[in-house]
């Protein structure tokens, strides 16, 4: 595993989200440079750390943010298609159906977890998977950044 330093801070602006697992494995291999939501907050987040959903269930990825564009699904879709969104446009269409707005986060440096970290041992329990995006506590971003160093 990389060093985390001089990747991430952790800061104030450090979320976590939930993504289905091929979608994970895409992010980590750098096949998907674009990742789709279909609300975000007004506030900066620079920071994600990835939880791979079902049936992986574990943290899987820490990604940097280095930018957040809000715009229709056609745009979004070009957007996808010049930066690698790793997503059909039939799928990115039926993932906004009813939006008139969609975001794309565009992804930047990353760390792959490895074999993932089980939420329960980072957060502690009971682990509830975000809907769409959370941000993490001062505490659960030293548990995280404590189990990182200890897997280096």
């Amino acid at each position: 595993m990389k060093s985390l330093k001089p990747l991430f801070r952790f800061a104030d602006d450090t979320a976590l989200i939930s993504i289905h697992p091929e979608y994970v494995e895409k992010i980590i291999a750098g096949e998907k440079n674009v990742e789709f939501r279909r609300r975000w907050p007004n506030r900066a987040i620079s920071t994600l750390v990835i939880y791979a959903t079902s049936p992986v269930k574990r943290l899987a990825a820490v990604v940097e943010i280095t930018g957040v564009i809000r715009a229709s699904k056609t745009s979004l879709w070009q957007i996808s298609s010049d930066e690698g969104g790793g997503i059909t446009r039939q799928r990115l269409f039926e993932y906004m159906d009813g939006k008139a707005l969609g975001i794309a986060l565009k992804l930047g440096k990353r760390l792959s977890l490895d074999d993932g970290l089980l939420p329960n041992e980072v957060f502690g329990t009971p682990f509830h998977a975000p809907q769409s995006y959370r941000y993490l506590t001062e505490d659960e971003k030293n548990a995280l950044r404590r189990c990182l160093e200890a897997a280096r």
